[in-house]
């Protein structure tokens, strides 16, 4: 099974794993890594080293920015972890699909659904307007 690993500012990273667990049920071969205000980029590297060592590889790391310091601080793990995968932006649709597929997929196309299912959950629902057909424009 495909390794996760969800990285994200704050408490974001353990709230969305939970709320994806309400749905999918617990997960094994999953951890959160929130990084809180005032941790130090040693402390998140040392937190995220720990979590890739228990996993099993290959494994997928979700962040919530590119460029952000959770992301950044796996691009720099990834020279030592070769069979980890970066992906940011994630989102529940996102999450979800990766927890349903993860033992279904090969990598490739497992990173390509997940993506596409983080794209597609973001939506605007927009009210149609009601045309009253007396009314003059």
């Amino acid at each position: 099974m495909i390794g996760v690993i969800v990285c994200m500012h704050g408490n974001s990273a353990l709230e969305l794993v939970k709320s994806a667990e309400m749905i999918c049920g617990k997960q094994e071969n999953c951890y959160a890594v929130n990084f809180t205000m005032g941790e130090s980029l040693d402390e998140l590297s040392e937190q995220l080293t720990n979590k890739i060592e228990l996993l099993s590889q290959p494994l997928i790391c979700l962040t919530d920015l590119k460029g952000g310091t959770p992301f950044n601080t796996l691009v720099n793990l990834k020279k030592q972890y070769s069979n980890i995968e970066i992906v940011a932006g994630v989102n529940m649709p996102m999450l979800l699909e990766l927890f349903v597929s993860r033992e279904q997929m090969a990598m490739p196309e497992l990173l390509e659904t997940i993506i596409e299912a983080g794209t597609a959950g973001v939506y605007q629902y927009v009210t149609e307007k009601i045309v009253d057909e007396d009314e003059e424009f």
